[in-house]
């Protein structure tokens, strides 16, 4: 009987329910729109280890996937963004001085994906002025191509990364990102909602058959 009346109960408020998803999707949606920069800039960078003496692929698959691990962790770190900065392609002044802040609004600015076992970096940069991305993102490139070798204790020479794909300049968020939002904020909606209602009928419904009949 409560399963019958549950789902009775779902018929009759399912234009509720409906509204309610699309307020979340409404919701999540205004979210992505209004708290991320307007524009972003990805560049795919790939290590590899052609210099090395050893013909074994195994070896130089992992020796690959070891340095793009550390240089994806390094991206992050205050010696990045100093080389970065005397490159000469980006404003020193777009960062605050204090140490903590300036680490801080870097890693607001600059998203790193690691894909390890193929050895690829990518790399977005978000900013509201587009070409404020676009000269960070140049800075990045040629710290990771030309002198990557600062962070990976290789002497004075660089390990091999070259640029896959990019720099690419998208407006942001992406339509993949607004449709994933608006879908994901609808299903939220109505999870919440059903869910709601199961509550309703497990807490109220039990507390009706406790009260005492006269």
């Amino acid at each position: 009987m409560e399963y019958i009346g549950f789902m009775n109960l779902l018929k009759e408020k399912a234009g509720t329910i409906f509204f309610l998803g699309v307020v979340a999707s409404a919701l999540a949606l205004a979210s992505v729109f209004f708290t991320g920069a307007a524009y972003k800039v990805q560049t795919d960078f790939l290590v590899s280890q052609t210099g090395m003496e050893s013909k074994d692929y195994y070896t130089v698959a992992r020796s690959a996937e070891y340095m793009g691990k550390v240089l994806g962790e390094v991206v992050l770190s205050e010696k990045f963004i100093d080389t970065a900065i005397a490159t000469g392609k980006m404003n020193a002044d777009m960062l605050p001085t204090d140490k903590r802040d300036r680490l801080e609004k870097w890693a607001s600015l600059v998203k790193v994906e690691k894909k390890l076992d193929l050895g690829i970096l990518t790399v977005t940069v978000y900013d509201n002025d587009q070409r404020v991305a676009a000269k960070v993102s140049q800075a990045i490139a040629q710290v990771l191509t030309e002198k990557n070798n600062l962070f990976l204790g290789n002497g004075d020479q660089p390990v091999p990364v070259s640029i896959l794909s990019g720099p690419i300049l998208e407006k942001n968020p992406s339509m993949k990102t607004v449709l994933f939002a608006t879908l994901g904020g609808f299903l939220l909606g109505l999870i919440l909602s059903v869910a709601a209602l199961f509550i309703r009928i497990e807490v109220f419904g039990r507390q009706l058959h406790q009260l005492p009949h006269r």
